[in-house]
């Protein structure tokens, strides 16, 4: 890190002394050195594989008390202007400005009572009744993918099914024409992804820029010639007159996009990865497909795409399992750590379908910010599942496991996932 960079981190300011540095294996296997940090304490202050420092609170207690502190904000955007750099800001901090700009208005980036406001408006339309009556529509979306596959002998899931199948369900759910999916495609990747470059940074403020219009046409569109879609529901104005405004409309929107295409696909992959290296969890849901619901939930805990955690910002001092954490840092509220903390789960690092919980796990957050699209990215999972394991009976992975790569960014997934069928 330069003295720039650390300049520009407050959270350094008043801490612990000890930095733990999170190396690349971090990214392919983060679980050996969480669970090491777990053990030596409740939090940490660690520097994530990107470079950047943050506290990251590893225990379960300690994750779920976080989560429910209002002094840990959602809303990061507080911290940003503290610490830019001098001018002119690098392509890299330009991307964070443009996208805090995006979702800044998001619920999930807000804290009460804006969230609560937002939450309201939105929480009707993710009805269990809508989501359930989605069932038949991605079935067929997931079948039409996997037909595409038909007569090859080894194909990349990733690719082929877990990019392409939430892309497709939030583009209908929102009535965006199927004409219009790759720039929502685009957009997608690039909020989730890791800027290596200036070039790429160009890139990724283009798709954006191009994104942020594209939905404010949207919304006019929408709010003269109102359709079935959940966008027409979310630009309606209730009768008392506070409903979403155009920039939380541009938010909410990048918000489903992010949530219910990047978290969703990755998860698929983790999912079908978790069971190929597991055959006898894998044997256990093909002779009894009533366990699909609890295999997601058990992918979730032991293998979930939110990886290291959640980002919350501290409005104060907060002291965590006897360790102050100074106002003005940037906090990880370590899901994966706590997910796997053996004060809840007996045998944590046991991939295990028929689990019986003794813990909420906490791959979806908790309580206030829980997601709001969790149930409809479960059901694509085991949709997805249910449909694979059907066609395929000798389905496996193409190559090692160990020599599958791990992309970077702020949701872990594999990068390919290369299957054979034959």
């Amino acid at each position: 890190m330069s003295d720039t960079d650390r300049a520009s981190c407050p959270h350094l300011a008043g801490a612990a002394p000890t930095v733990h540095e999170l190396d690349a294996d971090f990214t392919r296997d983060p679980f050996p050195e969480l669970a090491r940090l777990r053990e030596a304490g409740p939090v940490h202050r660690v520097k994530l594989p990107n470079g950047t420092e943050r506290w990251l609170i590893t225990r379960y207690d300690e994750v779920m008390a976080a989560l429910a502190d209002p002094r840990l904000s959602n809303e990061l955007a507080r911290g940003l202007a503290k610490v830019l750099p001098p001018e002119p800001l690098p392509p890299s901090w330009q991307v964070a400005l443009r996208t805090s700009a995006l979702l800044g208005r998001a619920m999930a980036n807000l804290d009460p009572p804006d969230h609560d406001r937002l939450r309201k408006l939105v929480v009707r339309a993710f009805s269990a009744k809508r989501i359930e009556g989605m069932r038949s529509r991605i079935q067929e979306i997931t079948d039409e993918l996997f037909d595409a596959l038909a007569g090859q002998s080894e194909f990349d899931l990733v690719e082929a099914v877990s990019n392409q199948l939430p892309i497709t369900v939030i583009c209908e759910l929102l009535g965006v024409p199927s004409s219009d999916a790759d720039l929502f495609r685009t957009a997608a990747r690039v909020l989730g992804g890791f800027v290596p470059d200036d070039e790429a940074a160009r890139r990724t403020i283009e798709a954006l820029d191009a994104f942020d219009a594209y939905v404010r046409s949207l919304v006019t569109a929408r709010r003269a010639e109102p359709g079935p879609d959940l966008f027409s529901e979310l630009a309606k104005v209730p009768e008392d007159g506070q409903g979403l405004t155009d920039d939380e409309l541009v938010s909410m929107a990048g918000l489903l996009l992010f949530g219910g295409y990047e978290t969703s696909a990755q998860l698929i992959s983790s999912a079908v990865l978790s069971l190929l290296r597991h055959p006898d969890q894998l044997a256990a849901v093909r002779a009894d497909s009533s366990l699909l619901a609890g295999a997601v939930d058990e992918v979730l805990r032991f293998e979930g795409p939110v990886n290291p955690g959640l980002n919350r910002y501290a409005l104060e001092d907060v002291e965590i399992g006897g360790v102050t954490i100074p106002q003005g840092s940037y906090v990880v509220l370590g899901v994966a750590a706590a997910n796997r903390d053996p004060r809840h789960w007996p045998e944590p690092d046991r991939f295990d379908v028929t689990r019986t919980a003794t813990a909420k796990q906490l791959g979806f957050g908790y309580g206030l910010h829980y997601c709001i699209g969790a149930r409809l990215a479960q059901l694509e999972v085991e949709i997805t599942l249910a449909t694979a394991l059907h066609r395929y009976p000798k389905l496996r992975l193409a190559v090692p496991a160990d020599e599958l790569h791990w992309r970077a960014g702020s949701v872990r997934g594999v990068s390919e996932l290369p299957l054979r069928v034959d």
